[in-house]
């Protein structure tokens, strides 16, 4: 029986269920028209009626508490109509409104942060969690982040921004696409920024980085006036590298960053042009508009519809910059790069958005980008490593760990002897065992049916003929089985399979002859292993099961 997925639960759910961190203290609430509840409660709403919460004092990052203002219009402090509370403005017509003062903080215990991210360092309203969580330390509060999923996943790109470009698009060196929550992001600025703050991350409940925003149940409240929906979110990070050219990124459409163009822009060679770069997971359709607002408004623009054929392949700031340097090539004179103020910095938008001078400078001397989009690749990397100590949730759900060796070898057994172990530390566990000849399964004493009755929550047994829970046919994809079958489980062990892209332990016996496993991570032998692979006797079952949570992604603080 195919049980159903888990609820993925916002963190001011639990914050409600359990509001421990800010009980009886005196509660300012940073928030918008995104921080809702799962059952599309505002935040505000919900703590004001809170019998458990105390609930003095507003603040409202760009655009507003109530999300109306444009991108970059100031905000003025107001009083809240529905409470009555005063309410402060983190972004005013001066750089300094950015960061909450001694006074805005005076009288109060805690200040809660409950906005949705959408994944890119541009987007400012981490940065307004960041200034915040510093005047918390100054006035010695507890800073409590109410914890979102990353509608764009745990995908990273684009190179953390040169120390000398930092600014309000990004006020610490992190990459474009980071692949972290607010909460992941407040504990690494509060350890990198050494920030002694009282910290306090309530967790997204059931949601991993691979689960797409539209799985998770969860209402889309756009964050602000310009990303309407999650596809939005997933373009952004490239695409908002027009707003430091003269080029319109569709503000002023229904389909703002999907949108772009100029009134100079013939859209048919525009769009093949792009198309021609081969572009990984997107297609671009030539397409006419004529912005309400903004850049160009009122005017017909030729320019491209970005069509995201396939998001896990799609790189969106590598996209953006294949739009900006295609643009530039084809419109002569015509292209010109933003040079009012951006986010209260002079200095071109351009380079405050890459993260230095260089793109800008490769592109106005006529040179080819391949080498900048290496070097941004590799930052990406870099900062992968950087976030890893941060992270609270695990990659997939569920996460999947291979065992795999000779025949004999011992995986079965072995998986038999972990199920209960990693049951009792609280892990819901499937298996899957693999076999490359057809047999006949749930039979007394047969490995799918040893592993069922050792406490498999769905124990599957998938050969060339077959797949369990009685499907016959070819075999399928383990993709499509792990997400029809296990969608109720943490973890799944899988016996066998070989070549599948998932961590393998090796599994071997001295006296049983079998082929070393290629891109095994550990081993479980009974021999002394001659190579610096992490290796395991049969007896240390907890050593095994720390080994797999760790390398399932489930040692994570939030699984």
């Amino acid at each position: 029986m195919t049980s159903r997925p888990r609820a993925v639960r916002p963190g001011i759910d639990r914050l409600l269920e359990d509001p421990s961190p800010v009980a009886g203290r005196a509660v300012g609430l940073l928030t918008n028209p995104s921080g809702v509840t799962s059952r599309g409660i505002p935040t505000w709403r919900a703590l004001f009626e809170s019998r458990d919460v105390r609930l003095v004092k507003l603040f409202g990052p760009e655009h507003g508490v109530d999300g109306g203002a444009i991108y970059m219009e100031a905000v003025g402090d107001a009083v809240h109509p529905p409470t009555g509370l005063p309410v402060v403005s983190l972004y005013g017509d001066r750089i300094e409104s950015l960061r909450p003062r001694p006074e805005h903080l005076s009288g109060l215990e805690a200040l809660v942060f409950d906005v949705q991210d959408v994944g890119a360092r541009y987007y400012t309203f981490v940065w307004t969690m960041l200034l915040a969580m510093e005047a918390s330390a100054a006035a010695g509060i507890r800073f409590v982040v109410c914890d979102r999923a990353n509608p764009i996943g745990g995908a990273v790109e684009g190179a953390p921004q040169d120390p000398d470009y930092l600014s309000f698009v990004g006020l610490h060196p992190i990459a474009v696409r980071h692949g972290i929550t607010a909460g992941e992001l407040a504990r690494l600025l509060a350890a990198e920024r050494r920030i002694d703050v009282d910290l306090h991350v309530v967790p997204v409940e059931g949601w991993a980085r691979a689960t797409p925003f539209e799985a998770t149940g969860l209402p889309w409240v756009s964050p602000s006036p310009n990303v309407p929906a999650p596809r939005t979110a997933l373009v952004y990070p490239g695409m908002c590298l027009l707003e430091g050219t003269n080029l319109s990124e569709g503000r002023g459409t229904t389909r703002p960053f999907e949108l772009f163009g100029a009134p100079w822009l013939r859209s048919e060679e525009f769009a093949a042009a792009l198309n021609a770069r081969d572009l990984p997971g997107v297609s671009f359709l030539p397409t006419h508009f004529r912005p309400m607002f903004d850049k160009h408004a009122g005017e017909t623009c030729g320019g491209a519809l970005l069509d995201v054929v396939d998001a896990a392949a799609f790189r969106s700031f590598e996209t953006g910059l294949a739009v900006v340097d295609t643009a530039r090539r084809l419109s002569g004179e015509a292209f010109r790069w933003r040079s009012e103020p951006y986010e209260f910095d002079p200095r071109p938008a351009i380079d405050l958005l890459t993260g230095s001078a260089r793109c800008r400078e490769i592109l106005e001397s006529g040179g080819d980008l391949a080498a900048e989009i290496l070097r941004h690749a590799a930052g990406a990397r870099e900062f992968q490593g950087r976030r890893e100590p941060h992270l609270l949730y695990p990659d997939r759900r569920p996460a999947a760990v291979a065992f795999v060796g000779a025949h004999n070898a011992g995986k079965t057994s072995l998986i038999v002897s972990l199920l209960p172990i990693l049951a009792a530390r609280g892990v819901a566990v499937g298996t899957v065992k693999h076999s490359s000849r057809d047999a006949e399964d749930d039979i007394e004493g047969k490995d799918s049916r040893l592993h069922a009755e050792a406490g498999a929550r769905v124990a599957s047994f998938v050969t060339p003929g077959r797949t369990t829970a009685r499907r016959f046919g070819s075999e399928e994809e383990v993709e499509t089985l792990l997400a029809r079958e296990f969608s109720s489980c943490d973890l799944v062990l899988v016996e066998g399979y070989k070549g599948l892209p998932i961590p393998k332990i090796e599994v071997a016996r001295a006296g049983v002859q079998g082929v070393p496993v290629a891109g095994a991570l550990a081993r479980v032998c009974d021999f002394a292993a001659k190579d610096d692979l992490p290796t395991f006797r049969f007896e240390e079952r907890d050593r095994i099961a720390d080994a797999v949570l760790r390398l399932a992604g489930w040692d994570r603080p939030a699984r």
